[in-house]
């Protein structure tokens, strides 16, 4: 009797597992409570893009928030929406507090795929 109730834990085990791994809460797309969604990436996104589009295209810190935004969007693409929020987040603040900036009269230039292009200090 004892080898009889040990299986029938054990098979009844099994089945709650199974039943466990093919709940809906487990199907891809589904986030957990409290993680973050493609929701919140694309608001995050459309934030970091509206601030980013005040400033004057020359800035260099609108150049380093687009970089962050492309790194946000890259994450989305990867299903990584945490790491999305984290660089939208940067781009942010990129733009609020303007981490990187050029004193007036310098120059930086970036490389394209068509040649450079040059962000100047006075552009602010």
């Amino acid at each position: 009797m004892d080898g009889r109730k040990t299986m029938l834990q054990f098979a009844f085990a099994v089945f709650s597992g199974a039943l466990l791994l093919n709940s809906p809460a487990m199907a891809e797309g589904v986030a957990e409570p409290g993680e973050p969604t493609l929701e919140d990436c694309t608001k995050a996104l459309q934030d970091g893009r509206d601030k980013a589009n005040k400033i004057s295209a020359k800035s260099l810190s609108r150049y380093f928030a687009e970089r962050f935004l492309q790194n946000a969007e890259a994450e989305a693409g990867n299903g990584e929406f945490d790491g999305c929020l984290e660089y939208a987040e940067k781009a942010i603040d990129e733009i609020d507090n303007r981490w990187h900036w050029l004193a007036p009269g310098e120059t930086f230039r970036v490389m394209t795929p068509t040649g450079y292009m040059e962000l100047r200090g006075d552009d602010r």
